[in-house]
């Protein structure tokens, strides 16, 4: 499957609609650009309830659990 899109002079890039719902992506989404040797790879972060259970039970504020919530977002971003 090939598609093209065009980047705005902004540097932005519209995800085509077909890429978008094979990979469930949706409006206030994380995706995660990853250089590799053989080009640019485009994914999903999972979303903070779909983490739920990925955090040890610890006694957090909010914020430091977003903080935990985005160090997971970033390690499974570099697991292939």
């Amino acid at each position: 499957m090939v598609n093209v899109a065009k980047i705005s002079t902004r540097g932005q890039v519209a995800i085509p609609k077909d890429i978008r719902k094979k990979l469930n992506i949706k409006e206030g989404d994380i995706i995660i650009f990853e250089e590799r040797k053989d080009g640019i790879y485009i994914r999903k972060v999972k979303n903070f309830i779909e983490m739920q259970g990925s955090l040890p039970p610890l006694k957090l504020t909010i914020d430091k659990l977003k903080d935990r919530a985005m160090e997971e977002m970033a390690k499974e971003a570099v697991d292939v």
